[in-house]
């Protein structure tokens, strides 16, 4: 006899830099991807295009937990163990592009 398994789907609501400027709070704990733009290191450059200085910045993406935020940064745990503690990274607010909040939906 085969058992029945229920499947979760999972649903995303999409926060912009411009909302968590204007104060939006992510619940912590919340599960995200956060897409943003990370420094990047380039080596033996010979010519920078003035009007594509963006494109030298790194398109990053970090999923994990939210653990805190304040108006300049907010954190993600990358890794949790009740050994060793946690892994974070701490991301500055104006570096993201988008932030997707993942919910758990039953079905």
């Amino acid at each position: 006899m085969k058992q029945k398994k229920k499947i979760a789907h999972v649903i995303a609501k999409r926060a912009t830099q411009q909302d968590l400027d204007a104060g939006l709070k992510i619940k912590s704990s919340a599960i995200v991807d956060v897409e943003w733009l990370d420094a990047c290191a380039h080596m033996a450059v010979e010519k920078i295009d003035p009007k594509k200085l963006s494109e030298l910045l790194c398109p990053t993406h970090t999923i994990g937990k939210v653990v805190a935020q304040d108006k300049e940064v907010i954190c993600v745990a990358t890794n949790i163990s009740a050994a060793n503690g946690l892994d974070l990274i701490a991301i500055p607010i104006k570096w993201i592009k988008q932030v997707l909040i993942l919910k758990e939906k039953g079905c």
